[in-house]
């Protein structure tokens, strides 16, 4: 059966339908771009003080369930400066244990935010920790089902050393230790 032939008139309809769409369509993406180049980039949140004291290179030496443990750590500013990530990396060889813990302050709440990411998968780092300093002291709880972790970063007025206490809650309520580290600041 033979094709209907198509009028010319139709061709010039539809042709001028996707030519008014390409342009439509052309015309907002360059209003998107002019708009973007014209506007206020997104500022860095600012350093918190507290943990700006934290980056550099550092070695915590410590137990973990009463055995001795031997890290080296590393705190970079990451993302834009929205965050301060500590590396930390047994020393033992293999290594026995690596994590990326994400420290931030959220300056509209007025606390800080915690997210402890290691080898032990998504399982562990479901929950986020939330905290506040007093002084030099930061606490952060991180509220696990069934065993929330508190843990207490103690910086020295010098900034050359610093503790870290990791505690388990108990089901009575009381705290236990799970790891302890002093940190000193390496060149």
């Amino acid at each position: 059966m033979p094709m209907p032939a198509t009028r010319p008139w139709e061709l010039n309809t539809a042709a001028r339908r996707r030519r008014a769409a390409t342009v439509n369509i052309a015309a907002a993406l360059l209003i998107l771009i002019r708009s973007a180049a014209y506007a206020e980039p997104p500022s860095s949140p600012a350093r918190d003080p507290f943990l700006a004291q934290l980056a550099g290179h550092w070695a915590l030496v410590g137990q973990v369930l009463g055995k001795p443990v031997v890290y080296r750590g590393e705190a970079t500013w990451v993302l834009s400066g929205g965050w301060l990530r500590l590396a930390l990396l047994d020393r033992a060889r293999p290594p026995g244990y690596q994590a990326d813990v994400f420290l931030g302050f959220d300056a509209n709440a007025g606390d800080y935010v915690a997210h402890w990411l290691d080898q032990f998968g998504a399982a562990g780092a479901r929950v986020v920790a939330t905290g506040h300093r007093d002084g030099l002291t930061l606490v952060l709880l991180f509220p696990y089902e069934g065993s929330p972790f508190r843990d207490t970063l103690t910086l020295s007025t010098d900034g050359k050393n610093a503790s870290l206490l990791l505690e388990a809650q108990k089901p009575d309520g009381s705290w236990s230790t799970f790891a302890s580290y002093t940190l000193t600041r390496r060149r």
